[in-house]
């Protein structure tokens, strides 16, 4: 019986969505799949492997928004529909003609490519099997597909499509585990008699060896999913932990809100996300820690090893179509002395409270509920010829919500001090995390805490012409546009002194300007186009052309 009703349930949500294409369907990504400091919000169907592709209308509604960015979805629609659900179509080539005319005419009168625009309920109304869009490879999209979504009418809420889409997608692979992790808690557990954590490959659903543990003690687990007919990599439905037989963790890939996205890093070990070693997905809670898709024992998941015994430990998982595989292993207690935690030097922050970290040039403000856990924060400075560098020592920290960061400009930068910006430094890897500056010191919101510098930016973005001879033949002027310090922040182009819709693309750094399209005569031009980067640099090309 409860089969029978499942599978009628199954039948209902199925016959609430059509699908997006008249052709096979098949995944790129899946829900809740793992990125950084996200999770993936819905399916990315593939299209074939090229763009042009006619998506059509899943259900009766009407169109509620359309945006253009030069990076995330590119250019997205949002269809409010009867049934109570809103649907997202990312990265498509073309609209429809009404949102292309409201989209430019919006860019025309704000002169910016980049627009968001909310439509009246009724005034764009689909209807289902209707050709909503052109799926393309726009936005920050490395091949043609669509990503699509299903969210709450309020948008907050984003559900697992295969909700409604299962029965038209062939999976009977099963989810593979790859590795598992022990975590002994601090001053309270140990791994091979060590408070260290350690991790094992998993060979054929077992682990090679029996480690030895005692006291408290957690475990995480790599893996991934695949599907039938394609060679991609999925995130796993259903992860459940069971120690000697007694469930202790579950996840489950159903729902998740906008807000609870960042908590990615409460669930992943954020410091061997950041050394390269991949996707371990704890099986216990941090302390603030209140994802939804994860549940856990009154222990939180945490298992206290205290009898000379050898446990039995099994990872169960399952993919959305109920395929499933086991990953099991033999742990053994085995007494073991636990060292205590020795501090010194540095800051003790507490999850639960605000706290302030206040050095020499260095300032940190981090709002309650913002850690995930106490940590203990050390700081380093290294002096350099252009600034000091704040380095924390051990693996960087993640936070849920941002922290105010302020470095004191140092007096050799500071006759440049408007071009200054915190920069995070990471390996030989730098990134602008923005700033504004005041004084002589510069402030920014910072999710991480790692390693800062204020870093000096005079050097305005390069614009290069791409293949300039072929222009008047392509009707169609590219541009390579790269910034290497403060980041590309704005442009703007025109022709004979009259503002034309250039286009930009963030995900290969190409601006351009499709003549016909905007409506450019045959004949001499004056073409301009001025951009300018995160902290004002400036670069201006002008130059007289012929079309």
């Amino acid at each position: 019986m409860l089969l029978l009703c499942a599978a009628v349930a199954r039948a209902q949500q199925a016959a609430v969505f059509s699908a997006p294409f008249n052709f096979p369907l098949y995944l790129s990504g899946n829900f809740a799949e793992l990125r950084s400091n996200h999770f993936h919000a819905g399916l990315d169907f593939k299209t074939q492997g090229v763009e042009g592709k006619p998506i059509t209308v899943v259900a009766d509604g009407y169109i509620a928004r359309a945006k253009v960015q030069a990076g995330g979805y590119g250019r997205a629609l949002y269809v409010m529909h009867e049934n109570g659900y809103m649907t997202v179509y990312g990265h498509l080539q073309k609209f429809p003609a009404k949102v292309e005319n409201a989209v430019r005419e919006r860019q025309y009168a704000d002169e910016c490519f980049a627009v968001d625009i909310d439509f009246a309920a009724g005034e764009l109304p689909v209807k289902r099997g209707e050709v909503l869009a052109i799926a393309g490879n726009s936005g920050y999209s490395f091949g043609p597909h669509l990503h699509f979504e299903v969210r709450s009418p309020s948008g907050e809420e984003l559900y697992n499509p295969l909700l409604f889409y299962a029965s038209k997608v062939v999976d009977t692979r099963p989810p593979v585990a790859q590795a598992v992790a022990f975590y002994p808690i601090e001053g309270r557990g140990a791994v091979c008699g060590k408070p260290l954590s350690v991790v094992r490959k998993v060979q054929g659903g077992v682990l090679a060896d029996t480690l030895p543990v005692w006291g408290s003690v957690g475990f995480g687990l790599k893996g991934l999913d695949y599907m039938n007919g394609t060679t991609n990599k999925y995130g796993i439905y259903e992860v459940e932990l069971y120690v000697d037989d007694s469930l202790r963790f579950t996840a489950r890939m159903d729902k998740f809100s906008y807000s609870e996205n960042r908590l990615i890093n409460a669930w992943a070990d954020y410091a061997r996300l950041s050394s390269g070693e991949g996707w371990f997905l704890r099986s216990y809670l941090l302390p603030n820690n209140p994802l939804r898709m994860i549940n856990a024992d009154d222990a939180a998941g945490v298992v206290n090893f205290c009898e000379e015994r050898l446990y039995k430990v099994e990872y169960r998982l399952r993919d959305f179509h109920g395929n499933s595989s086991v990953c099991a292993f033999v742990v053994k207690g085995e007494p073991s002395e636990i060292a205590p935690v020795e501090r010194a030097g540095g800051y003790m922050l507490n999850w639960y409270l605000s706290n302030n970290v206040c050095s020499q040039g260095y300032s940190l403000a981090i709002p309650r509920g913002a850690l995930f856990d106490n940590c203990y924060l050390r700081l380093s400075v290294v002096d350099s010829l252009a600034s000091p560098l704040y380095k924390v020592v051990g693996a960087p920290v993640p936070l849920w919500h941002a922290a105010r960061l302020t470095l004191d400009i140092p007096s050799s930068l500071l006759p440049h001090a408007e071009k200054c910006y915190v920069e995070r430094v990471s390996g030989k890897k730098r990134s602008s995390v923005g700033g504004v500056v005041k004084g002589n010191t510069v402030s920014a919101n910072v999710y991480q805490l790692c390693d800062y510098t204020v870093a000096v930016d005079t050097v305005a973005p390069v614009v290069s012409a791409v293949k300039e001879k072929m222009w008047a033949r392509n009707a169609r002027a590219v541009f390579a546009v790269t910034d290497k310090q403060a980041g590309v922040a704005a442009f703007r182009g025109s022709i004979d002194g009259e503002f034309v819709l250039f286009e930009y693309s963030s995900k290969n750094g190409r601006i351009t300007c499709d003549f016909k399209r905007e409506g450019v005569a045959r004949g001499k031009h004056k073409l301009r186009l001025a951009v300018t980067d995160g902290v004002g640099n400036e670069t201006v090309f002008e130059k007289d052309i012929i079309y």
